[in-house]
């Protein structure tokens, strides 16, 4: 992402300034004692099970409901891709399926058929139940392989038992209780995390980075190469050209109090 530029903005030290961040996160290294540390403070965390009040309570069953449902939006979102648009996108906005996509159609419309009879179903299918539905689309006309069945067979079960889950969040009653301490435990460890992390940054990462800057700009200052490549521009000709100026006005100087000498 590039910064915001100004009316005022010198572009001159630009080059070298995107070098020596690229170098200096090339060399920065997080402190090994600093991952250590926050390993055993996501442990301990982790191992705390008790929920102290209603309000954090709450928050984990929110904190479950979002993650289901951001979880199942992914989930359709996948499946919609490998079957197409449904009927109301397809009269609505003129879209229509593509051959692959409908053979995707055939095995989940198949598919559904199966696991409506059993929704106690497991998560994967047996072999005996693949070759039963490619058996079924094949009597229809449509060729499938066995390894496009158990992907469809899954993205399907899994947002099955999404929705189920994220209906019953809302007759928490006939949740077990260890579903929402799962979550409440998740989301305590992740807000410690964040928080162990932005200190250590605040108070060690960021002063060892600033060393990191100081030995690249200070490696970059004794290669006359980098230096002459980063830095760049009409300015640094008109520098480099008022030198070279100076330099035969000394000469010449020298030249002339040499004369002199001699007359």
């Amino acid at each position: 992402m590039t910064e915001p530029k100004g009316k005022e903005h010198d572009d001159i030290f630009d080059k070298l300034k995107e070098a020596v961040k690229e170098e200096s996160i090339k060399r920065h290294k997080w402190n090994d004692f600093a991952e250590d540390s926050l390993r055993v403070i996501q442990h301990n965390a982790l191992e705390d099970r008790s929920i102290s009040d209603k309000q954090q309570w709450d928050a984990a069953i929110y904190f479950m409901e979002e993650a289901l449902q951001a979880r199942l939006k992914d989930t359709e979102n996948a499946i919609e891709n490998m079957i197409g648009p449904d009927w109301r996108k397809r009269w609505i906005y003129w879209k229509n399926r593509t051959q692959e996509q409908s053979v995707h159609n055939e095995t989940k419309n198949e598919l559904e058929k199966m696991l409506k009879c059993n929704e106690e179903h497991p998560a994967y299918l047996a072999s005996d139940e693949i070759t039963t539905v490619r058996k079924n689309l094949e009597s229809r006309g449509v060729e499938v392989d066995p390894s496009l069945v158990i992907n469809i067979a899954e993205k399907h079960k899994s947002a099955f038992l999404i929705i189920l889950f994220c209906e019953e969040i809302y007759l928490i009653f006939q949740l077990e209780c260890n579903d929402v301490v799962l979550f409440w435990r998740i989301q305590r460890m992740l807000a410690i995390t964040a928080n162990t992390l932005r200190q250590q940054l605040t108070n060690t990462e960021v002063r060892r980075l600033e060393k990191n800057v100081k030995e690249v700009l200070e490696d970059f200052a004794e290669d006359n190469e980098k230096k002459v490549k980063l830095l760049t521009g009409k300015r640094v000709q008109l520098a480099e050209d008022l030198k070279k100026v100076r330099e035969i006005q000394e000469k010449l100087d020298a030249f002339i109090e040499a004369l002199h000498q001699e007359k």
